[in-house]
């Protein structure tokens, strides 16, 4: 990952709240992916990389202990201090391990979550190839940060835009919806995808930060704009405004 801004500090600074608000918004598309996969027994392995809050990680565990299994789950992250937040939000975590994914050669999980993470790795594709060896099925969330939208803030911020991603967010990889979903293509099978409606999400949201785009005139507009292009353009909605790309995508065959 970037530099090293997720071990001094700068990250969880910059995200105190490491998007926990977004959790049940996600949730909603991720547990789509859910129900289409199958496994046998009852025990299921889950790894988490970079699980942020913890908070999907524990409602990706309460699906399946609801469906009587029982749940070994394994949070990975680069970051001590985020792995503790992990620990404290899901008791259902089983072990942590706060080295590279690299260290988990040889093992082998159910499921890997990979929710917003592949744009922060430098080394994405041998990322990937790691997750086939280590998971039979891998769940991503990618966001899209190659549209109309966000490429007009950028020039509005005079080439700044993406520049402060990086420096916020850890951003290292810019995708657009088809970039996204080639990336899972050539490196795994893709199973299914779906790009969800994230501005109605920020226009009804209650969370603080989305209060304040809210009230910045241009940006409220945008959000408007956004979900129009959404609800009657949905198929030139990727390519248009500002969202993500879900994906479940088959790893050890």
């Amino acid at each position: 990952m970037t530099d090293d801004i997720y071990n001094d500090g700068t990250y969880i600074s910059q995200n105190p709240s490491l998007h926990e608000e977004d959790s049940e918004y996600k949730f909603v598309y991720i547990k789509t992916l859910l129900e289409e996969m199958r496994f046998a027994g009852e025990k299921i392995s889950i790894l988490d990389v970079g699980g942020g809050s913890g908070m999907l990680g524990l409602m990706v565990c309460e699906y399946f202990a609801g469906k009587g299994l029982n749940v070994a789950f394994t949070a990975l992250d680069l970051s001590s201090d985020m792995l503790a937040i992990q620990k404290k939000q899901n008791p259902y975590i089983t072990r942590t391990v706060n080295l590279p994914l690299e260290s988990l050669r040889g093992e082998r999980f159910d499921l890997a979550l990979m929710i917003d993470v592949i744009e922060h790795i430098p080394e994405k594709d041998i990322a990937a190839r790691q997750l086939n060896g280590l998971a039979r099925y891998v769940i991503y969330n990618i966001p899209t940060e190659i549209n109309l939208f966000d490429l007009l803030r950028n020039i509005y911020l005079k080439g700044n835009y993406y520049r402060q991603q990086t420096a916020s967010l850890g951003h290292v990889h810019f995708f657009s919806k088809p970039s996204a979903l080639d990336f899972i293509r050539s490196r795994h099978r893709l199973l299914k995808w779906t790009f969800p409606d994230y501005c109605s999400h920020v226009l009804t949201s209650p969370h603080g930060d989305y209060e304040v785009q809210r009230k910045n005139r241009l940006r409220f507009a945008e959000l408007v704009v956004s979900r129009f292009i959404f609800k009657y353009c949905r198929f030139l909605a990727p390519y248009l405004v500002q969202g993500s790309v879900f994906c479940l995508a088959g790893g050890t065959q």
